[in-house]
């Protein structure tokens, strides 16, 4: 009698914890724009594993509070480089860890100027888009970001595009 309580008890106590655990510390995000491949992001806010290739959510750059008519919002990206990882340049394009991205030109000329670090500095991280027009590391508007802004980390979950729910419900 006493074991079959035990095998009750611990599945039980497993999915309090996962689901206390879940309801503290993750989020879903949803990506309003093209600038990712994916429509949504399961992530977590800790552990906060900041490493190369991984999706994040950073506090919006001042540059671009209160564009969005007072939603919190957060810029999601994907981690290009880390403190101390090299930068290099070559014509229009900003390369980190061997991914380049080309800066985006309207009418012969960038939409805004790359950003001209070398190195990505201590305590920042690089961000860029999947998309060729994504507002990110690349322009010097926005720039590596300080790791106190970064508020979660995660991976693509299978979700339709908002734009796609906003028909449904019409």
């Amino acid at each position: 009698m006493r074991r079959s309580k035990l095998a009750l008890f611990l599945p039980v106590l497993a999915v309090t914890v996962a689901g206390y655990y879940g309801l503290a510390c993750g989020r879903l995000v949803v990506n309003a724009t093209g600038s990712l491949k994916g429509n949504a992001y399961a992530m977590v806010t800790w552990p906060l594993i900041l490493r190369p290739g991984a999706i994040v959510a950073v506090e919006m750059p001042e540059v671009l509070q209160g564009k969005f008519g007072g939603h919190e919002l957060y810029l999601t990206k994907r981690i290009a480089g880390v403190a101390g990882d090299p930068v290099r340049r070559s014509g229009n394009s900003l390369c980190i860890n061997g991914t380049c991205v080309e800066g985006q030109l309207k009418n012969g000329a960038l939409v805004a100027p790359l950003w001209q670090g070398d190195v990505v500095p201590d305590g920042m991280i690089a961000l860029f888009g999947d998309s060729p027009d994504s507002l990110d590391s690349r322009y010097s508007v926005i720039g590596p970001r300080p790791v106190a802004e970064f508020v979660a980390a995660g991976f693509e979950i299978p979700f339709p595009h908002w734009t796609d729910l906003a028909e449904r419900w019409k």
